[in-house]
């Protein structure tokens, strides 16, 4: 079953973008990026779109990438949800998330290039890319240090070990944690706020904001791309991912 991105355009400027298909726990695969970066795309040419939402299922923003797509990069010269990330992080647009219930892997990693990041009191964020012998992805060893510090983000990277939304908000990742279940609420709101300054000053400001930071990022992405691809290639993760599924086939 595929995953289904849906988004939604709203006449105050708005467009929601939503990762639904909560019975894989919104995992993504290869069609799922090429949607979300024709998404991107579509709104980045549209005047009438001003701030971009993007949230999944009432009880699962994503649990990242599909691990049958990690083995499938064995054979790979590039990773499409590097390139997702790409297109995600050059959108010159203000982009918030909103998140419930999970935020795995890439579904944490996202968070990273969003403007502003909401999530209810009870998400879960993990980023265990280390436990199915993985490295990173999407700049998130350059990115995540500078947000947290670096002993959090070895912390949360080298041991693979879930945290709070509270930890995820304490350390840089969120803008604010909600009441379970109001994160889209709270994301429109921001979304609207943000509409109603002077949009111009508004993009400029994102700009320089991201403007120092642009060549460090572009370098931290390719390097955890070809990193990513030769542990792919790897009898180590590929050893790992097949013992999931074997677990997952035993339950």
């Amino acid at each position: 079953m595929a995953t289904r991105i849906t988004t939604s355009r709203r006449d105050d400027g708005i467009t929601l973008l939503k990762i639904s298909c909560p019975e894989r726990r919104n995992i993504l695969d290869e069609a799922s990026y090429a949607h979300m970066i024709e998404v991107i795309a579509a709104a980045e040419a549209d005047d009438g779109v001003k701030v971009l939402i993007i949230t999944g299922s009432e009880n699962c923003f994503t649990a990242g990438n599909d691990l049958a797509n990690y083995k499938a990069l064995a054979d790979a010269t590039s990773v499409s949800a590097i390139t997702f990330l790409r297109h995600l992080h050059a959108f010159r647009k203000p982009v918030i998330a909103a998140a419930e219930g999970i935020a795995l892997g890439l579904g944490s990693s996202i968070l990273l290039h969003c403007d502003f990041a909401y999530a209810g009191n009870s998400t879960k964020f993990y980023l265990p890319f280390v436990n199915f012998a993985l490295t990173p992805l999407g700049a998130t060893t350059y990115l995540l240090p500078k947000l947290a510090g670096n002993k959090a983000a070895t912390e949360m990277l080298m041991l693979g070990k879930s945290f709070t939304a509270l930890r995820a908000h304490e350390l840089g990742l969120l803008t604010d944690t909600t009441s379970d279940g109001k994160a889209l609420e709270q994301a429109i709101d921001c979304a609207k706020h943000l509409i109603a300054k002077p949009y111009e000053t508004l993009l400029a400001t994102k700009a320089l904001l991201r403007a120092s930071d642009a060549e460090v990022i572009g370098q931290a992405l390719d390097r955890e791309e070809q990193q990513l691809l030769e542990r792919c290639r790897s009898r180590e993760a590929q050893s790992a991912i097949d013992a999931f599924f074997a677990r997952k086939r035993g339950q």
